[in-house]
């Protein structure tokens, strides 16, 4: 059911939007429109899209035709879906499908493979939601400690200045009005709270675009352990100048499973803390802000199958979609 909705939802509406009337309207219904957007889009990435939706749409056959359909068991959720590709083999972008990785030790030599999810690693990446994302991480963390003082609030000022009237100047109550030198401010800002709400969807999406962000510059790298061999700050500097041996400038995010976790830590924590151009940060707490603003991120094995774990599970336990 999840696979249904994100495959005839969202990517159906899409291709469906682009549709000109004009081939509505010469195609008809039921099969005639899927062949129509096989024909205005040939090389599109929604193959496992017509085949699902082509089953479901399909004019029901009548006597015999109809008990031979009935035995026909339906596709499977393998076929319909595009194979696993590596990485350096990724030509388009967005296609939900799942990448084959390398798994690296800390020198950066292959011990293996790891295959990242295509609904997570390999989404369409919408810049409006990464732009919306970070706003609301900004506005989230923002103190909302400012305050000027108003007129009431100034010390001094309780003496009327000159009389009211026979002097021919303008009629003044208080010294601390705004409009005098020391006065109050008018309209000034006052301590509140710059947080607003983002659904929980948007937020999932967003941290899905990152990460699809940084699949697709092969910035994303997966390492078996972040745990240095000494808890020494030096052993790290070397650990992480191999991880980034061809990158243009030093900026780096690392990802464990926990503050606790065997494959990373605190050890990790206390060996990278004099680094100015290395965040350290687990899984639980992986967001868009922290994946943008480093160059590159390197997770652990441990912390992929815990992101993938945890963006699968929906949001609405009761919700047939995630």
């Amino acid at each position: 059911m999840a696979f249904r909705g994100l495959v005839a939802g969202s990517l159906l509406r899409r291709v469906a939007a682009s549709l000109s009337p004009q081939g509505v309207a010469a195609a008809g219904c039921g099969g005639s429109v899927l062949e129509s957007l096989q024909q205005q889009h040939p090389s599109s990435a929604l193959p496992a899209c017509f085949t699902l939706l082509r089953h479901f749409v399909a004019a029901p056959p009548a006597g015999a035709a109809a008990e031979a359909a009935l035995a026909e068991a339906p596709p499977s959720l393998e076929d319909l879906l595009l194979p696993a590709i590596p990485l350096e083999q990724q030509e388009r972008q967005g296609l939900y499908r799942d990448l084959i990785v390398p798994l690296y030790d800390l020198s950066r030599q292959p011990v293996g493979t790891v295959t990242l999810g295509g609904d997570i690693f390999d989404v369409p990446i919408r810049r409006d939601i990464l732009h919306r994302v970070v706003r609301w991480q900004l506005a989230k963390r923002q103190q909302g400690t400012h305050k000027t003082k108003t007129r009431s609030e100034v010390r001094g000022g309780g003496r009327k200045p000159r009389p009211q009237k026979g002097s021919g100047r303008s009629r003044q109550g208080t010294i601390r009005a705004p409009q005098w030198r020391g006065g109050g401010v008018a309209h000034g800002p006052v301590p509140r709270s710059h947080e607003h709400d983002l659904p929980k969807r948007v937020r999932r999406l967003g941290l899905q675009c990152a990460l699809s962000a940084k699949a697709w510059e092969r910035r994303l790298l997966v390492v078996d352990s972040l745990q240095p061999a000494e808890p020494k700050t030096k052993v790290m500097l070397d650990n992480v100048d191999a991880l980034l041996a061809d990158a243009p400038r030093r900026s780096v995010l690392l990802c464990d499973s926990s503050k606790l976790g065997e494959d990373g830590g605190e050890v990790l924590r206390r060996t990278a803390a004099n680094l100015p151009w290395v965040d350290c940060i687990p899984q639980q707490g992986l967001n868009v802000y922290s994946i943008l603003q480093r160059d590159y991120l390197v997770l652990t094995k441990r912390a992929v199958d815990l992101l993938m774990e945890r963006l699968r599970r929906p949001i609405k336990p009761c919700s047939p979609t995630p």
